[in-house]
């Protein structure tokens, strides 16, 4: 069976599905160059479809997971009972209520219909196969997870009237146990912090968990509260001035507030309200199902930090984080889904490297030839001992090979690599890539090394392989790699297996054998605002513009700016 999973809305891509295995999945913004491109997703699909020698006449099913409308036996019963609570006991707040469910009716119409269009010009009428948004988001977190059981959460700003759900998940049972509204939105309430911040809301969220170490959680954990609260074992919103289910309009009283505040407190006081609230969610289900693992989806499990604390909850053995788990993921998401509910298969841990390949050393040395005279390269009998040289010589690495990443995070395929000694490496090597950061780079880990430099760390936790979650690290290694380790004590670490990565995996041996270090630096490779390089010509324009010192292309390569790098004309020149 092969199944096309496609997204349009946010963060647009395609997936393709054949049998048990992902071929293949790639987000538009890499080809388009244009971050969080929300059109449609042509190139994706194109990608996809000849990665597999496949047409469209072969595909059995397009999977769609956005706007499959309003579902009377999942929505009805829930928008009634908050309404008529918002009477009883808050109805100066039925305004901001009903304009959210005006704009839940309208606001994916225009995507939709896109969709719909799409599906009947290539007449592909019978084969359409839509997924109610958060049941797409919890497919494909349960679908993907090494568990045959599991709590499944998910929690965004909204999708099909909903922002939250709690879903068991066995071999033999479906069971959702939880919905909550768009109004009673997490998401929202975090991106609004996010914009009053000063930043971009559904985009820089990161951002804030960064600087919320930075602050005092206690000092507006109050006014947090205020806004919204967990009871009754319930997510509930407080519309008014303080809280409204949107990015935008913010009551005079609420900035006249925030005002007199720092940055710092209002980031910490709304990281440690949102992990409180989801916190009370689970444990309430745990005393209802005991312990058990959890999977987790939907953007708001982009925050490493919260992702921590449910980990750390008694009672959860063992968490996994579908790695694309923001809207951008819903077309894989949607793909293993519908396989999952027409054939029940399962896609175990799989690998995100699912994008277009690196090329062959042979065609990236005639790109060079041909359009970037002003680089020099070298394929050295022993990349691994060279790179280490490097390292050791400050070199600042971008990392071009393999298959692209799909998801938010890179993995040491379109990565910029560094040693993590430098305690300054954050703020200069963010100016060089022009970034505005709080949160440190994440550490890159052979798995031999990872228990000794994170605690609680166990060789099943296969969320940590992909950036997922943070851990508190141990002295020793907070005192080693300062450049990866945040003030709270925690590091986002990625764990390298040899059978993932190998080349990786050999040259995080060979530094720790060189130096005795556990960590290598691990951030994406891209300028700020711009996506994860996808072609040859992206790694290579950024070499050139002196983001990186050094490319590495296809694990045998290695390409420089000649008389402008003293490392290779020592080495090579």
């Amino acid at each position: 069976m092969v199944i096309l999973g496609i997204t349009n809305n946010d963060l647009s891509g395609a997936c393709l599905v054949r049998d048990g295995q992902i071929l293949s999945a790639v987000s538009e913004e890499r080809f388009t160059r244009i971050k969080d491109h929300k059109i449609w997703p042509a190139k994706s699909i194109e990608f996809v479809l000849s990665q597999a020698g496949v047409s469209l006449e072969d595909v059995d099913y397009v999977a769609y997971g956005w706007n499959a409308g309003f579902n009377a036996d999942k929505h009805l019963e829930l928008y009634f009972d908050r309404i008529v609570e918002e009477v009883r006991n808050n109805p100066e707040g039925l305004t901001q209520f009903r304009q959210r469910v005006t704009d839940e009716v309208r606001n994916d119409k225009e995507k939709r219909a896109e969709f719909d269009q799409y599906i009947a010009a290539n007449g592909l009428l019978g084969k359409a196969y839509y997924i109610d948004h958060h049941e797409c988001h919890a497919l494909g977190a349960y679908v993907c997870s090494p568990f045959d059981e599991a709590l499944t959460l998910t929690c965004d700003g909204r999708g099909d009237f909903q922002s939250l759900t709690v879903t068991w998940y066995s071999p033999t049972e479906t069971t959702v146990l939880q919905r909550e509204t768009s109004i009673d939105s997490l998401g929202y309430f975090y991106g609004r912090i996010t914009h009053l911040l000063g930043y971009k809301p559904n985009r820089h969220e990161g951002k804030v968990t960064g600087l919320a170490a930075f602050g005092d959680p206690q000092k507006l954990l109050g006014v947090m509260q205020q806004m919204i609260r967990f009871e009754d074992g319930r997510i509930k919103a407080s519309c008014g001035d303080l809280f409204v289910p949107s990015y935008n309009n913010y009551s005079e009283s609420l900035e006249t507030l925030f005002s007199r505040e720092t940055p710092e407190d209002i980031a910490a006081a709304v990281q440690r309200h949102s992990e409180d609230l989801l916190v009370a969610v689970v444990k309430h289900h745990l005393e209802q199902r005991g312990s058990t693992n959890l999977c987790l989806a939907g953007g708001v499990f982009g925050n490493v930090k919260l992702n921590q604390r449910l980990r750390e909850i008694p009672g959860v053995k063992n968490v996994y984080v579908l790695p694309c788990m923001g809207d951008g993921g819903l077309a894989l998401a949607a793909a293993v889904g519908a396989a999952y509910l027409e054939n029940g298969t399962r896609f175990k841990n799989p690998v995100m490297t699912l994008g277009p390949d690196s090329r062959s050393v042979s065609q990236n040395i005639n790109l060079i030839h041909r359009d970037y005279p002003e680089l020099g390269y070298h394929t050295p009998s022993n990349i691994i001992d060279v790179l280490t040289d490097a390292l050791m010589e400050n070199q600042v690495l971008g990392m071009f090979k393999g298959k692209m990443e799909f998801g938010p995070r890179s993995l040491c395929n379109r990565s910029i690599v560094y040693h993590a000694q430098d305690g300054e490496v954050n703020d200069w090597l963010n100016k060089r890539m022009h970034r505005t950061e709080f949160m440190p780079f994440g550490p890159v880990t052979a798995i031999e090394q990872a228990a000794a430099c994170y605690v609680g760390w166990d060789e099943d936790q296969v969320a940590a392989d992909t950036m997922t979650m943070t851990y508190d690290c141990h002295p020793q290694f907070s005192e080693a790699s300062p450049a990866v380790v945040h003030i709270d004590g925690t590091a986002r670490p990625q764990i390298i297996r040899p059978e993932r990565d190998a080349f990786m995996h050999r040259l995080l041996n060979a530094w720790h054998e060189r130096t005795g270090q556990a960590a290598l630096i691990n951030t994406s490779f891209n300028r700020h605002e711009e996506p994860i390089v996808c072609s040859p010509q992206d790694a290579l324009d950024a070499l050139k513009e002196g983001m990186v010192d050094l490319v590495v292309m296809s694990e045998s390569l290695i390409v420089w700016r000649k008389g402008k790098n003293s490392f290779t004309q020592q080495r090579f020149e």
